[in-house]
């Protein structure tokens, strides 16, 4: 009766040590049931791990808009970048020369445009003086065509008294040497008058071509002068991203 009384108290600690060592392995499968969910969702699901394996990425080459010697490069290799960052930067020694070529040219430009302005109203004034010319040699012409009518009545008539020996060899000499005189004149004031039309034509032509450099614009506004900043002289920037 002791014995079985004393086996009893055996088994039933022998159970509870079954019951706990299960307990303990059920909490240990858990725990590490657990911890490689917790791994895999928190740490895991964020890196592959193969010896075998390629990715499917898209590769977008940056050029810049004008060429140059890179000075310094602000970026690292699969650094993640956006929009407006600056990857490199571009040495301004090129476009600081531009644009000192830049700013005499329009120096220039600008110098050329007021000569043009400027070459308007002198050629105004020559129209003004041409026309006065021609209207001079005009009055000259009126004048010595009223010569050239005397002379000519003169030497008719000296020449028809001659025949009848009322007027000399000299004086129908000098009607003749008059007369020629008048001729002469009256040749010399048409070619002036001829002249003066010409270089009036010349200079209302030469303010006319000069008027389709200037007509409408001003210094600041005239193509010579108004044209778009050379991409070399802005400052760029270099970006890359969604």
């Amino acid at each position: 009766m002791s014995e079985t009384a004393e086996s009893i108290p055996t088994d039933v600690s022998a159970t509870n040590r079954r019951k706990k060592l299960l307990i303990a392995l059920a909490a240990v499968v858990v725990i590490s049931a657990a911890s490689a969910t917790a791994y895999a969702l928190l740490y895991g699901s964020h890196f592959v791990s193969t010896d075998n394996a390629y990715t499917a990425v898209e590769v977008a080459q940056v050029t810049p808009s004008v060429g140059g010697t890179i000075s310094e490069v602000l970026v690292t290799d699969t650094q993640t970048v956006r929009k407006g960052d600056i990857l490199v930067r571009i040495d301004q020694t090129d476009a600081r020369l531009a644009l000192a070529q830049a700013d005499a040219d329009l120096g220039r430009a600008i110098r050329r445009v007021k000569g043009f302005m400027a070459n308007d109203g002198s050629l105004h004034a020559q129209i003004t003086a041409r026309e006065a010319d021609e209207e001079r040699a005009a009055a000259q012409l009126r004048s010595a065509e009223a010569d050239f009518e005397r002379a000519q009545i003169d030497l008719k008539r000296r020449a028809t008294l001659s025949t009848s020996g009322s007027v000399s060899g000299d004086e129908l000499t000098r009607a003749q040497n008059a007369f020629a005189a008048a001729k002469a004149n009256l040749d010399a004031i048409r070619a002036a008058i001829a002249q003066a039309r010409a270089n009036r034509s010349t200079a209302i032509s030469a303010r006319e071509a000069n008027a389709v450099l200037i007509d409408g614009t001003t210094v600041d506004t005239n193509p010579e002068v108004h044209w778009p900043v050379p991409a070399a002289t802005r400052r760029q920037s270099i970006w890359s991203g969604p």
